[in-house]
């Protein structure tokens, strides 16, 4: 049977690793989102302007993957504070 002192030491360590993860998150999501709303914030008025059909499809590319790399961060930021719950 294992020692309790022993289970306890390793949960102890198993909490501080998931609370290092959620901090590294968090640090990761601030970083990208502020960077990622202005580049939308650039596309979405570029989008506005009258263009021809080849800048118009890689400003609808570039404002598609804002929002992609948005969804993800929101993934991550939900992932994040399920882990805290738990």
């Amino acid at each position: 049977m294992e020692d309790t002192s022993a289970k306890d030491t390793r949960s102890r360590y198993t909490e501080r690793q998931l609370a290092a993860a959620g901090e590294v998150a968090l640090d990761l999501r601030h970083a990208i989102n502020n960077p990622l709303a202005a580049l939308m914030a650039e596309a979405q008025l570029l989008a506005m302007e009258p263009l021809d059909p080849e800048h118009r499809a890689a400003v609808n590319r570039i404002v598609d993957l804002c929002r992609r790399t948005v969804a993800l961060v929101r993934q991550l930021d939900a992932a994040t504070r399920a882990a805290d719950d738990a």
